[in-house]
């Protein structure tokens, strides 16, 4: 009895070790900070003739971090990433806090980066909970969730009659010309709340852009003051993950001079960063470091704990005297890579042993979460896996605990009314394979030859992967919500910006059709089967009787999807006005009214823009009576309304009247992006209709594309 005793109280000690030691660890996650100590505020900044005159340096303490990182992270290279991204979420204590706050909190819009927006504002007090105003600027914003969490912060903290003004900034998801990789194009929160979505005077979102810049700065002039600025861009480092600082580092300077543009004295921002070994990083800092009394690097315990993400929090913004100038300087030099920000010999070496003694800090702990996560990769462990049982409910009890989070009245969201997560969101990116794969799959170095195969094959692999949206969904459904405004003039709506001159993303297509569209254009234009460019009367629509039809074999041809489309709306006009007046000379038998019998027929139109959405939108609600997919490259329209040819006049006298504006606009030239409010063709199961067309003809468009230049490799033999 007494060796059964002793036994029990061994596994009882043991037991108590072992949730001590978890206990522990689930502490850690809240307490992955480091804090650079304050510089005197009587200290200057760098005189503002110096910025900019010497070339890039290295930080041989910080490359050794970089190194050391860098050999941990290879050993992923050979890990399928698909495989390898559930092996890790099943070790992460994320998806349950994100549960909780999505099922238990029933928090608005919840993502991950609610949570970390909701632990960043927390732990730092970035919030004044006594003002009666609160005034915040967001940064790359997209998909909104810093915005939810900032507000279920505000509600939760702050007085009921506190008045919070806010508006954000991103990469516009429904400029087409924008890069699929460099943005989010989830808009399900975005599209309920697009008046305080600022995306420039091009539409494009982007900052890196100086009169979108200014445009930013003028309208938070607007308000009294900006007590806070998020800033949480980054762009798609999958296949260069060793380059990710770099290729960041001039979004993260365009961010922060952005921000301190529009901050007020004694104001607060966040800005993600991620690794911190380069001098555009050191740069960065120390220009931080000297102009605000408190800056911090946060990991929060939301943040995927193997990557190398972290938070600036910068506190007390003390606005120098001429930082305005300095800001100007630095913003045009965002482009320089020959040269770097300070002259190494200005920023102190007690300033660089604060950057090694971070970074490394960093480095260890992610550096120890990667090497668990290979150590258990395919490993059967019951211990480990009870172990993170236990992990994952006492970080869920901590989180909730140390952050007081509860839920708030549905009276308090931004978005009333609507389940704004419920959304599907279907323009999510796809990886697969190894990072190695991937590396030799890649179509950099490969013969023609050999690109044009890999691009059968993944066409093969499309096709038959290949699944309709909603398959039920018609070209020929009614948008909920139609018959509210009635008339046309009133669903008009152009809104300007820049040309799309390459359709690069586009909520009306899948991003893997059009990707591998791109990619094969790329290829055929690049082997010359056109070696003299056609002149652009050769790339108009050709007309033939009621037929318009856009040669597929030409598509590569067109430099300017802007102008094309533009060109085939005047065909359009053109023709339906020729077809009515027709009909009106000459009766058709049996038909009262002659014009019920005209027919327009479309072949191989793409309508991947919102301009040309737009107009089939126009010509199928209030032009035509009856649209009818003839066959996966034909549409035929058919039957004028009683009032269609009056719409269709209005139409056009409408866009050319802002054409006419949009030409005397100043600065770079500016083109008409939409027809209709975005909202019109973006809802119910027309929308899936159109997705399902183009993705069919997105295909169809590559077959062609592949099978010219088979042939013409076959005459090069």
């Amino acid at each position: 009895m007494k060796s059964q005793s002793h036994h029990n109280s061994s596994d009882d000690d043991s037991d108590i070790l072992r949730r001590e030691r978890i206990i522990h660890d689930v502490r850690v996650q809240f307490e992955k900070k480091f804090q650079f100590p304050s510089t005197p505020s009587s200290t200057l900044l760098p005189r503002v003739d110096t910025l900019y005159r010497c070339p890039p340096y290295l930080v041989p303490r910080l490359q050794e971090q970089k190194q050391k990182l860098n050999a941990v992270k290879s050993r992923l290279n050979d890990f399928e990433i698909g495989e390898w991204h559930q092996h890790s979420r099943k070790r992460s204590s994320l998806l349950p806090i994100l549960n909780e706050l999505r099922y238990r909190i029933r928090a608005e819009f919840v993502t991950q980066a609610f949570a970390k927006l909701y632990e960043c504002v927390s732990a730092y007090e970035l919030v004044d909970v006594r003002q009666d105003q609160l005034h915040s600027v967001h940064l790359c914003e997209a998909p909104g969730a810093f915005v939810t969490g900032l507000n279920h912060y505000i509600r939760l903290n702050c007085h009921p009659k506190t008045r919070w003004k806010w508006f954000a900034c991103t990469l516009n998801p429904y400029h087409e010309g924008n890069c699929h990789g460099s943005m989010i194009p989830d808009d399900r929160f975005i599209r309920h709340t697009l008046d305080s979505w600022c995306f420039g005077v091009d539409g494009t979102g982007d900052i890196m852009v100086r009169e979108n810049r200014d445009d930013i700065i003028a309208r938070s002039k607007q308000w009294p003051e900006v007590n806070l600025v998020t800033a949480d861009g980054s762009i798609d480092c999958l296949n260069f993950p060793e380059e990710q600082e770099e290729r960041v580092s001039k979004l993260h300077l365009a961010e922060a001079t952005l921000a301190l543009s529009i901050l007020s004295a004694g104001g607060h921002f966040i800005l993600k960063m991620f690794t911190l070994f380069e001098h555009s990083s050191v740069g960065l800092l120390y220009l931080l470091n000297m102009c605000f009394d408190e800056l911090h690097v946060f990991k929060p315990c939301t943040s995927k704990r193997g990557n190398s993400e972290v938070y600036l929090i910068a506190k007390h913004y003390r606005k120098p005297d001429g930082i305005e100038q300095y800001l100007d300087v630095i913003y045009s030099n965002l482009q320089n890579s020959s040269y770097t920000m300070f002259d190494p010999t200005t920023i102190p070496e007690a300033f660089l042993d604060q950057m090694h003694a971070c970074a490394s800090q960093f480095v260890r702990w992610q550096t120890e979460v990667i090497e668990n996560n290979i150590r258990y990769y395919d490993a059967n462990d019951p211990c480990e896996d009870e172990r993170l049982i236990i992990f994952k409910e006492t970080i869920i009890d901590m989180f909730f605990t140390h952050y007081r989070i509860t839920p708030i009245r549905a009276t308090e969201r931004i978005v009333r009314g609507k389940n704004v997560t419920g959304g599907t969101n279907i323009y999510h990116k796809e990886s697969h394979g190894t990072y190695n794969e991937r590396v030799q799959s890649s179509l950099t170095g490969m013969r023609s030859v050999e690109q044009h195969q890999s691009l059968r094959d993944r066409l093969d692999h499309v096709t038959l992967t290949h699944k309709e949206l909603h398959p039920r969904a018609l070209l020929d459904d009614v948008p909920y919500g139609f018959g509210t405004h009635c008339t046309l003039p009133k669903e008009l709506s152009f809104a300007v910006g820049k040309p799309v001159e390459r359709v690069k993303n586009s909520y009306y297509a899948l991003i893997t059709h059009l990707r591998l569209l791109n990619d094969i254009v790329d290829l055929y234009r690049s082997i010359a089967i056109n070696p003299d460019p056609l002149p652009k009367d050769k790339l108009v629509p050709m007309v033939q009787n009621n037929v318009i039809s856009i040669d597929i074999r030409l598509y590569p041809s067109i430099m300017n999807a802007d102008w094309h489309e533009k060109q085939l709306y005047h065909t359009i006009v053109r023709t339906t006005l020729q077809l009515a007046q027709r009909a009106g000379e000459t009766p058709i038998a049996g038909v009262p009214d002659p014009r019920r019998g005209v027919e327009l027929i479309v072949e191989n139109w793409l309508m991947l823009t919102r301009f040309s959405v737009g107009l089939f939108y126009l010509l199928k609600m209030y032009v035509f009576e009856t649209i009818e997919p003839l066959s996966s490259t034909r549409i035929a329209f058919r039957h004028l309304r009683p009032d269609g040819i009056t719409n269709l006049l209005a139409l056009n006298d409408a866009f050319g009247s802002a054409c006419c504006s949009t030409s005397a606009l100043p600065g770079t030239s500016k083109s008409i992006l939409t027809l209709v409010s975005p909202a019109s063709p973006l809802n119910g199961d027309y929308k899936y209709g159109i997705i399902n067309y183009n993705n069919a003809l997105c295909l169809i468009y590559c077959a062609r594309l592949l099978d010219e230049m088979e042939q013409h490799f076959g005459t090069d033999k």
